[in-house]
C-alpha cells in the first residue's frame, strides 16, 4: 500500500461484501428462528432494533474517523501517526462504550415506553435490550480494530473473525431458542446472552490479530495525545451529527410505526432486513471505495479518486436496482420463508414496489458520501444530510403514514425521497471538486 493504493478495488471489497452478507444471513437466521418460536418476538426485537443501532452509530464516528486519518496516514507512509490514531481511537471508543452500556441498561424502561413499543412486546425483549446495549463494550472492541485492518486494506481477518463468532451465535441461539444440548429455552432474553457471548468472543480474537499486524502493543496506548483526538473529533463529530440525525429521524419513524400495531411493527422488521440484503453490496462498495479514495488522496492522486467514485456510484446504482426488481419479483416467496401469518404477509408484500425507489437511491448516499469523508469533506454531507432528514424523512412519514393513513407504504415512500434528495446534493459536491482542498495532510 506504500504508492498510494496497489490493492484493486475488487480486492479490497469482496472480503468486506462476504463479511457484511455473512452477518445480514445470520441476522435473518436469527429472526427466522425467533419467528418459528413466536411471531410476536421478531416485532419486539424490531420494534427496538433502531434503538439499538445508535450505539453502534454513535461508536462507528470514531471508527470512520480512524479509518480517514489512517488511510491518508498509510498513503503519507506516516507511520508515527498511524500508531497514534491507533491508541487514541481504541482509548476513546471504549470510554464511549461503558457510558453507552451504562445508559441502555439503567434507562432502558423510559427509552421502551418513549418509544411506544406495546406493553406486550416490551416486556417481552427488556433483558434483551439491556444485555445487548448494556454490553456494547465488546461491539466497539471488534469495530475499532475492524476499522483500524480495515485502514490497510486488509479486509479478509474481520471476514474470517465473523463467520466464526456468527457461527457460534447461531449455535447459541438455537440452544436458547429450541432448546438445543438440554439448554434452557429463554427465547428472546437467550438471543440476547447469544449475542453478548459471541461478541465478547469476538472482541478478543479481532483486538488480538490487530495488535499482531499493527505490531501494536498495550504499551502504546501511552501514545494517546489530545492533538490526535482533536483530529478524529474534527471528522468523527459531523459525521456523528449526520449519522445521528439519521439514526433519531428512524427512531422518530419507528414510534409512528410503533402505533400502528403488532403485524405492522413485525412487516416493518422482515422488510428491513429485506432492504439490508439489498444494501449489501452498496455498503461494501463505498467502503472499499473510501479506503481507495483515502489512499489517493494521501498520495496526492486526486484525479484517480473522482473517476473511483463515479466508477463505484454506478455500479452500485446498477446493483441495487437490479437485485431490488428481482427480489420484488419474487415477494411472496420471500417473505413466505419469514412468516407464514398473511397479515404479515399482506402489508409487506404491498411496500415491496417501493424497494426499487429507495434501494436506488440509497446508493448514491452510500458510495458518495463514504468518498466525501474519505477525502476529507465532513462539513457538507453533515449539514446538508441533517437538514434534508429532518425536513423531509421524518414529516412526510407523518403526513403519509399517520394523516393519509398510508402506513409503511408513506414511510417508505417519505424515505425514498429523502434518500434520493440527499443523493443528488452529494453527487452535486462531488462533482464541483471543492473535497480536493479538504484533505488532512495539509
Amino acid at each position: 500500500m506504500s504508492n498510494g493504493g496497489k490493492k484493486s478495488l475488487f480486492t479490497i471489497t469482496i472480503p468486506i461484501f462476504l463479511e457484511l452478507l455473512l452477518v445480514t444471513i445470520v441476522g435473518n437466521v436469527d429472526t427466522i428462528m425467533l419467528g418459528h418460536f413466536n411471531y410476536k418476538a421478531v416485532g419486539s426485537v424490531g420494534g427496538m432494533s433502531q434503538i439499538l443501532l445508535i450505539q453502534n452509530t454513535i461508536l462507528s464516528f470514531i471508527c470512520l474517523g480512524t479509518t480517514i486519518l489512517m488511510a491518508q496516514y498509510i498513503g503519507a507512509q506516516n507511520k508515527d501517526s498511524i500508531k497514534k490514531v491507533i491508541s487514541v481511537s481504541i482509548i476513546m471508543n471504549i470510554a464511549i462504550a461503558i457510558f453507552l452500556g451504562g445508559v441502555y441498561f439503567f434507562a432502558w424502561e423510559w427509552i421502551l415506553k418513549e418509544i411506544k413499543l406495546p406493553l406486550a412486546l416490551r416486556s417481552m425483549g427488556m433483558n434483551y435490550f439491556k444485555l445487548v446495549g448494556g454490553f456494547c463494550i465488546f461491539q466497539s472492541i471488534s469495530l475499532t480494530s475492524g476499522a483500524i485492518l480495515k485502514s490497510y486494506g486488509n479486509t479478509k481477518p474481520m471476514l474470517f473473525i465473523n463467520v466464526g463468532v456468527n457461527l457460534l451465535n447461531i449455535l447459541g441461539n438455537g440452544m436458547f431458542i429450541f432448546g438445543w444440548f438440554g439448554a434452557p429455552i429463554l427465547g428472546v432474553t437467550g438471543v440476547g446472552i447469544s449475542t453478548v457471548f459471541s461478541r465478547l468472543i469476538g472482541a478478543i480474537i479481532s483486538l488480538k490479530v490487530m495488535m499482531v499486524y499493527c505490531k501494536f502493543k498495550f504499551s502504546d496506548l501511552k501514545l494517546f495525545t489530545i492533538s490526535m483526538m482533536k483530529k478524529i473529533l474534527s471528522i468523527g463529530i459531523p459525521t456523528a451529527g449526520e449519522h445521528l440525525t439519521w439514526s433519531l429521524t428512524q427512531v422518530v419513524i419507528l414510534a409512528m410505526v410503533n402505533t400502528m400495531g403488532t403485524d405492522t411493527i413485525t412487516a416493518r422488521t422482515y422488510l428491513a432486513l429485506v432492504s439490508s440484503f439489498i444494501m449489501i453490496f452498496s455498503i461494501a462498495l463505498g467502503q472499499g471505495t473510501a479506503i481507495q479514495v483515502g489512499h489517493l488522496v494521501g498520495a496526492e492522486k486526486k484525479d484517480e479518486a473522482y473517476s473511483q467514485c463515479l466508477k463505484s456510484l454506478l455500479l452500485a446504482f446498477s446493483a441495487a436496482t437490479l437485485l431490488s426488481i428481482l427480489i420484488y419479483l419474487g415477494r411472496y416467496e420471500i417473505m413466505s420463508l419469514f412468516t407464514k401469518d398473511i397479515t404479515v404477509i399482506n402489508i409487506a408484500v404491498k411496500v415491496f414496489p417501493w424497494l426499487v425507489f429507495i434501494e436506488s437511491g440509497r446508493t448514491f448516499n452510500i458510495v458518495v458520501i463514504n468518498s466525501l469523508h474519505a477525502a476529507g469533506d465532513i462539513k457538507f454531507p453533515m449539514l446538508m444530510g441533517c437538514l434534508i432528514m429532518v425536513g423531509v424523512a421524518a414529516p412526510l412519514s407523518w403526513l403519509l403514514g399517520i394523516h393519509f393513513g398510508w402506513a409503511l407504504i408513506g414511510v417508505w415512500i417519505s424515505n425514498g425521497l429523502d434518500e434520493w434528495i440527499r443523493g443528488f446534493a452529494m453527487l452535486w459536491r462531488w462533482k464541483s471538486k471543492r473535497w480536493v482542498y479538504k484533505s488532512f495532510m495539509h
